[in-house]
Formats: C-alpha cells, sequence, structure tokens
C-alpha cells in the first residue's frame, strides 16, 4: 500500500474523532480538543493502533474512545482497500494550544518509511502556508524515509 494511501486513511479515521462525532465507529462522542485545552500541555495524543493515550490527561470517557476506535481500525482498514499491518504507527496528536485547534499526525509503514502531517481547525484540513512567492499553498508533509 502506498504510503500517502495510508495517510488519507489515518486523517479521515483520526478526523472523525476531531469532528466529536466519531461515526467511522457507529457514533462514539468526544471533544478531544476540549480536553487537550484542559490537559498538561495542551496536547492529547492518542495510539489508534494500541487504542490509547499516550500523552495528556484524558477523562475516562476519551480513554474509553480511545479503545473504541483502536478497535474498530482494522475494519475501517479493510473498507479503505487496506491492512491494519500496512501500518507500523499511527499517532495523532490532538493540540489546542492558542485557542486553536490543531492536530499532527504521524504515520510510519510496514516499510519504516514515516511521515508527519499537520492539520488545522475541525473538519481537519492541512495547514496552509506561503510559499517563496507569497501564494498560499498546503504544507507539504514532512516524510523520513528508511535509513535517514
Amino acid at each position: 500500500m502506498k504510503h500517502e494511501r495510508l495517510c488519507a486513511i489515518a486523517h479521515n479515521f483520526a478526523d472523525s474523532m476531531a469532528s466529536g462525532l466519531g461515526f467511522v465507529v457507529g457514533y462514539c462522542q468526544t471533544d478531544v480538543f476540549g480536553e487537550a485545552a484542559i490537559s498538561t500541555g495542551g496536547v492529547i495524543e492518542i495510539d489508534f493502533l494500541r487504542g490509547s493515550v499516550v500523552r495528556g490527561r484524558p477523562s475516562d470517557q476519551l480513554k474509553s474512545a480511545a479503545v473504541i476506535f483502536g478497535q474498530a481500525f482494522p475494519a475501517f482498514c479493510k473498507r479503505n482497500g487496506a491492512e491494519v499491518t500496512d501500518f507500523q504507527s499511527f499517532l495523532a496528536a490532538f493540540d489546542a494550544r492558542g485557542g486553536r485547534c490543531r492536530a499532527v499526525l504521524t504515520v510510519v509503514d510496514r516499510n519504516g518509511r514515516s511521515s508527519l502531517t499537520e492539520y488545522d481547525g475541525v473538519p481537519l484540513k492541512r495547514l496552509r502556508v506561503l510559499d517563496t512567492l507569497g501564494r498560499i499553498r498546503r504544507k507539504t508533509r514532512q516524510i523520513e524515509k528508511v535509513g535517514q
């Protein structure tokens, strides 16, 4: 499976949690950015492969939502033409510092290729930056190839 496709799958899955409705798991109401805002450091990080919160202080409701999302991820992958084993790692850091809703998704594929993609707002949209000519462009995904 191409790395870009895995990133798209990860974005769609994390966006479902960020939206607060969790339709990819049926229906699972969450306020991940609200909880990140009151958490130490202003960030909640979720490991979707393990279904656990790895950074921040989540409520019991968010902890159980992370478990539900983790259990639903293999089926979501299958519906999108991938296998959960295509992912070596899938982390989503939901950041509410500065009154903004941002998310950083880290995806590592089975070949060890990793990428970090920044998103802004709800729904999650790629961060926009100015290029050297002053045009607004999507911020490029930071990709690290195996052995670098």
